[in-house]
């Protein structure tokens, strides 16, 4: 897995996040996505999943936290562009209702 990020000068912290979340790689999404919705000046971090081909239950977990840990610091975040896959398990698991931009 890796994660390409930038920032736009509206305060949105975008991740690029490619190849597969899974137990070996979840410490440098989570890593990613604490670096992002902490940094200074950030208002909404945006995780995009079009390049993402697996998530197990870990990469969830980690969404999830992420979306959690951004709203309690008043920080949007959504995930866009999610693959059939990844997003059926998101779909099963509840959790893609409140992380989807659409």
């Amino acid at each position: 897995m890796m994660v390409s990020t930038m920032t736009t000068g509206d305060g949105t912290f975008r991740l690029l996040v490619t190849g597969e979340i899974d137990m070996a790689t979840v410490g440098d999404l989570e890593a990613a996505l604490t670096q992002a919705i902490t940094a200074d000046g950030t208002t909404a971090v945006v995780a995009d999943l079009a390049q993402l081909t697996f998530c197990d239950s870990s990469g969830i977990a980690a969404l999830d936290r992420a979306y959690h840990q951004a709203s309690q610091r008043g920080v949007a975040f959504r995930v866009r562009n999610l693959q059939p896959p990844v997003r059926r398990v998101l779909e099963i698991t509840g959790v893609l209702t409140r992380l989807l931009d659409e």
